[in-house]
């Protein structure tokens, strides 16, 4: 199967068959796509092991460290999909489907609820006692009923530099380069430089700010 444009394949998972029906997004990991069957739909990510020249998985099975990764971000309450299959061998999991908004469509639209940076601030919260990062970029979370789930599983081990207040939320406050991100896939619309993985941060910081005062002290 090509990862790339899997739509209309089939894989046979422990749910029973699922057919690949849209593509939702490429992460540093993996290839997420909505699948269903006859009773549910589902999300399946594929893992790729593509160059990211900024961040390095080392030599570790990425289905292995995603699910080692869910069981942690469980205990420590975040709300994340459930993990409903998971094959190393086969480099994929299926995960529940959250329906609702992406935060980056959120974003773009000039609609984002204080709620959403309240929550992901929980999220920081959190998180940062048992020094742990996730990936705050606003692509992995998705606002249901009013309710915020951060809807990959990656984290890694705590560090100021990429957290959510010193990187993360720097996208959640640029509408306009994230439109442009989405639209020409140029990572200058958003960052500082193409390999650097760091954002522009200039024109937000008051904003940012703003928000970590309310919500992240």
């Amino acid at each position: 199967m090509n990862i790339t444009n899997a739509i209309g394949c089939v894989i046979s998972t422990t749910l029973g068959e699922l057919e690949i029906i849209k593509f939702l997004g490429k992460g540093k990991s993996g290839y997420s796509y909505l699948a269903q069957n006859l009773e549910h739909q589902y999300v399946v990510k594929f893992m790729h092991y593509e160059h990211c020249a900024y961040y390095s998985f080392g030599n570790a099975n990425k289905v292995e460290l995603e699910v080692s990764a869910y069981g942690q971000l469980k205990r420590a309450g975040i709300r994340v999909p459930e993990l409903l299959d998971a094959n190393g061998e086969r480099n994929y999991l299926v995960k529940e489907y959250i329906e609702g908004d992406l935060v980056t469509d959120l974003i773009i639209g000039g609609v984002l609820p204080e709620l959403c940076i309240e929550q992901v601030c929980g999220m920081f919260q959190a998180l940062k006692p048992i020094r742990l990062n996730i990936d705050y970029f606003p692509d992995n979370f998705v606002m249901s009923n009013g309710v915020l789930y951060y809807v990959d599983y990656e984290h890694n081990p705590y560090d100021d530099n990429w957290d959510l207040a010193n990187w993360g939320l720097f996208y959640w406050a640029n509408p306009h380069g994230m439109k442009a991100y989405r639209q020409t896939k140029d990572p200058l619309h958003i960052n500082e430089s193409a390999e650097s993985g760091l954002p522009i941060k200039q024109p937000f910081i008051e904003t940012v700010n703003g928000w970590v005062n309310a919500y992240c002290g």
